[in-house]
């Protein structure tokens, strides 16, 4: 998911988890079944599924010219793995969980540094005071 360029959503993760779900057990699936997934939009279910040849998930079978899926599409090796693992959704979701993180980490170094500088004030108002004390004690004494 890191080699692409485009922006993955939670629904578009879920579309590609479907097509990948579609198989079961089967090393080879119809295209009308994934057809159906996109409800008949076969131009968007297309490029979904060049997205997934891209990422090395299926490959297609029996193109033709002018039609915008082909007859059928394989899994490649791996995919069952990938999907145990949660597919796209999973993936999606602890990224999301690590920018969250990462926002979280940059705001707490925000908050140090500006603690940081909070307590440097407040010292050197401590040393003037500090010395304030000591001047007004050699006057009295």
């Amino acid at each position: 998911m890191d080699k692409l360029s485009l922006t993955l959503t939670s629904s578009k993760c879920e579309l590609l988890d479907n097509i990948l779900r579609e198989f079961g057990t089967e090393k080879y699936i119809k295209t009308d079944m994934v057809s159906k997934i996109f409800r008949g939009n076969n131009i968007l279910a297309s490029e979904y599924l060049g997205l997934l040849v891209q990422l090395d998930l299926i490959f297609l079978i029996g193109e033709v010219k002018g039609y915008p899926l082909p007859a059928m599409i394989g899994k490649q090796p791996g995919v069952e793995r990938f999907m145990n693992e949660g597919g796209f959704m999973r993936r999606f979701e602890l990224k999301k969980l690590q920018e969250e993180a990462g926002k979280n980490l940059q705001e707490l170094q925000i908050e140090n540094i500006r603690l940081r500088h909070t307590v440097e004030v407040q010292k050197k108002q401590i040393e003037l005071l500090e010395y304030t004390v000591k001047q007004l004690e050699n006057k009295l004494g």
